[in-house]
């Protein structure tokens, strides 16, 4: 995996502050203070992420310049904080070796079926799940 980094655009509202990123219209979210906001912002990163890697969608490339990445019109915000986040994204696949009851890959296999996955990609996916609540529970 590897780091890209994203453009945030922060504002206080009355009762919490909001974050909405120029590179995925329509994704925002909010935090009750600035600091929450921020852990906040990084989840929504990796979720909206993580969908699209999910449903091969291409995830644009990192944010490079200033605020006049499009999608940001400064006249659309109150008072506006920019704040750049980080999130991880997919990398080349590697091939791996992994051994596990045949009951489960059974099981797993029908799931994929179901999902129209491929046994790899699920796998994935509950990595990162796994992978999610292991630094939810570090923080």
């Amino acid at each position: 995996m590897t780091a890209r980094h994203y453009l945030g655009i922060a504002e206080p509202l009355p009762e919490n502050w909001s974050m909405s990123f120029p590179a995925f219209p329509g994704t925002v979210t909010t935090g009750g203070n600035f600091a929450e906001l921020l852990t906040n912002g990084r989840d929504a990163l990796a979720s909206v992420v993580a969908a699209m890697e999910e449903d091969g969608a291409a995830i644009p490339e990192s944010f490079d310049a200033s605020p006049d990445e499009p999608g940001y019109d400064p006249a659309d915000y109150h008072d506006p904080r920019i704040v750049l986040l980080s999130v991880e994204v997919g990398g080349r696949s590697v091939r791996i070796n992994v051994t596990m009851d045949e009951g489960l890959v059974a099981r797993l296999d029908r799931l994929a079926d179901r999902a129209h996955a491929s046994r790899s990609a699920l796998l994935a996916r509950g990595a990162r799940m796994v992978l999610a609540v292991e630094a939810a529970e570090q923080a």
